[in-house]
């Protein structure tokens, strides 16, 4: 192949990641956060549990960015992207998207802090799991994250006909992507993780022979939850901790963009597509498929779903 010809074989790989690739992202988010969110209301009718509200909420968010955000980008792979035309539509992208992402890496936060005050064996940090509590936390959430990242609605903007940063405003906000989604989610999600899986070790010592089928059942729940959660740690730095990364380098090479040839310069572009959106939005879809995965009591739940009976 033709030197000449490789920056455009590139773009074509990155509209058909776009046309087709997030278009998939799509439907399997639709399916799988929609049976989600049926299974999690189920469960939460049989009995109230604060951390399937949070994973619920989790799954909300999931939904309506996917239907929003996700839909956006896709129309844009084949025609003109609308926040590159409307200054309403690229604030809402930029900063209502940045809302519903860190909405659904708060919640999941919240239920690795739940499991692990559950699991405590301190009876003040106990009363921390409650469903009372997390309904409280999930509105302060929702009142909290519209305030936090309002310096995007104010600075992002269309700049010469393209939706983005301005230059005095970009290391500002690589450094506030670092903090807010390389470096606090994973060490809080990791942290929280961690202190629950030694404290579920720490119970499942003291749990006696002739502890009830009710407290076998407990733990089992309790250890499945643990599962769900840990790979989707596992998941979001895998799929998310990147994009920080990609921004700063973005940023630290302006400078030199005009000395990038054109072949970098699309092999550049197409490694922060797959970065954002295409991994972004991966960690939105995968939980249904996560949890059918890691969790055998979900997995019962979607067959009695299907087949209409009931919560056990």
């Amino acid at each position: 192949m033709n030197n000449s010809m490789l920056p455009q074989t590139i773009n074509n790989i990155q509209k058909n990641i776009g046309r087709y690739g997030l278009s998939v992202l799509i439907i399997l988010g639709n399916i799988g956060n929609v049976l989600t969110i049926l299974i999690f209301i189920r469960t939460l009718k049989k009995q109230a549990n604060s951390c399937t509200l949070y994973l619920l909420a989790a799954s909300i968010t999931n939904w309506i960015l996917i239907n929003t955000s996700l839909i956006s980008t896709v129309y844009g792979v084949d025609h003109v992207d609308p926040q590159h035309q409307s200054i309403v539509v690229c604030k809402l992208r930029w900063y209502g998207g940045q809302i519903l992402l860190m909405l659904s890496r708060s919640f999941t936060i919240a239920a690795c802090f739940d499991r692990w005050a559950l699991t405590s064996p301190k009876t003040n940090i106990r009363s921390y799991a409650r469903p009372i509590v997390s309904r409280n936390v999930i509105i302060c959430l929702i009142l909290i994250w519209p305030i936090i990242p309002v310096h995007m609605a104010v600075f992002v903007n269309n700049y010469s006909g393209r939706c983005g940063t301005p230059s005095n405003y970009a290391f500002a906000f690589s450094m506030y992507l670092f903090v807010v989604i390389g470096i606090l989610p994973p060490m809080l999600m990791i942290l929280f993780g961690f202190l629950a899986w030694r404290n579920l070790k720490l119970v499942k010592s003291r749990v006696l022979p002739s502890s009830s089928i009710a407290q076998i059942r407990f733990q089992k729940a309790n250890r499945d939850l643990m599962k769900m959660l840990s790979v989707e740690v596992i998941l979001y730095i895998i799929t998310t901790v990147l994009y920080p990364v990609n921004v700063l380098y973005g940023v630290i090479t302006a400078p030199i963009v005009q000395q990038k040839n054109e072949l970098r310069l699309a092999i550049e572009s197409l490694i922060g597509y797959i970065i954002s959106p295409l991994l972004n939005y991966v960690y939105c879809v995968a939980q249904f498929y996560v949890y059918s995965i890691c969790s055998s009591k979900f997995r019962n739940d979607f067959i009695r779903l299907i087949r209409r009976q009931p919560v056990v």
